[in-house]
């Protein structure tokens, strides 16, 4: 995320400032090593049909990303997290919210892909994380795919992006599939005070958390020809915002070494041009005469 400021160590259930090398709470007891975990520098995953990769970036002192992706019957899910680095421990956030929204991705739904309930469930696991009225709660963005043989769901909550990438003078073109839930967004539609958003341009209007606003947007695409979905922190697209760049970069290297290498191409576009921030991507490639023949 964009808000800046170093990590706190304060107690994420009661921000209570430890004393130095305390393992413990004083005050709640709350296990401090474990709410300090933080995500691996460097993350990548692969399965069949979906990948991800992840980097904590040149700048920033943590990961506060969080990625799961998984493949199961005739259905992909893959979901990113962004930590809301202004909260406290909001790394467990976003991996809370990850594991809990997948979860529910891939359960059985007689109408498809329920991916509100999934994002419900996010939202649910990042708010118990701290007991309610915890001072600056542990919050994360999260978008969530579900590739199934019918079509591509998405669903986000902040300013995580999903993006269809195809080539140029694809039946279904590149394009941004989400819209940011931010600040400069509000204020464009009315609802916010513009002052308020030239003070804060990049400042997130929805997460999910304690005091988060949890609501989902969604939104259904159902490709004519083959590309991918990619699901991104703002770590990627604040260097490549634009769909048919982020195809540039990521389809010849799907064509070539799968979604692994096309999910590590735009992790390395991100960090040789700054780095400044976590980056997570994850890649679905999507290919439909071939599922059709299925």
């Amino acid at each position: 995320m964009t808000a800046a400021g170093a990590a706190t160590t304060a107690c994420p259930h009661c921000a209570t400032e430890p004393v130095a090398g305390d393992c413990f709470c004083e005050v709640c007891g709350t296990d401090l090593a474990a709410c300090r975990a933080d995500a691996p520098d460097h993350v990548e995953i692969t399965l069949d049909g979906v990948a991800a990769v992840g980097d904590r970036g040149h700048v920033r002192a943590r990961n506060e990303d969080a990625v799961a992706v998984r493949a199961a019957r005739d259905r992909v899910a893959a979901v990113v997290c962004d930590g809301v680095s202004s909260t406290r421990s909001s790394q467990l956030a976003a991996r809370a919210a990850a594991d809990a929204a997948l979860e529910v991705l891939l359960g059985e739904h007689g109408d498809g892909p329920d991916v509100r309930s999934a994002v419900a469930a996010g939202a649910a696991a990042a708010a118990a994380l701290v007991p309610r009225g915890t001072p600056s709660p542990p919050s994360c963005t999260l978008v969530c795919g579900v590739h199934d043989r019918a079509a591509l769901t998405v669903a986000w909550v902040g300013d995580s992006r999903a993006y269809w990438l195809a080539g140029p003078g694809a039946a279904e073109p590149a394009r941004l599939l989400s819209a940011d839930h931010t600040a400069e967004a509000a204020a464009a539609a009315g609802t916010l005070d513009p002052a308020i958003a030239a003070a804060r341009p990049d400042a997130i209007t929805r997460w999910l958390g304690a005091d988060g606003d949890a609501e989902p947007d969604v939104t259904v695409l159902t490709p004519a020809g083959p590309g991918a979905l990619l699901l991104c922190t703002d770590g990627l697209w604040k260097y490549l915002p634009d769909a048919a760049e982020l195809a540039a970069v990521a389809l010849p290297a799907l064509d070539l070494g799968g979604p692994r290498a096309a999910a590590a191409a735009l992790v390395a576009a991100a960090l040789t041009a700054g780095g400044a921030d976590n980056v997570t991507v994850a890649v679905v490639p999507v290919h439909p005469c071939q599922e059709e023949e299925r």
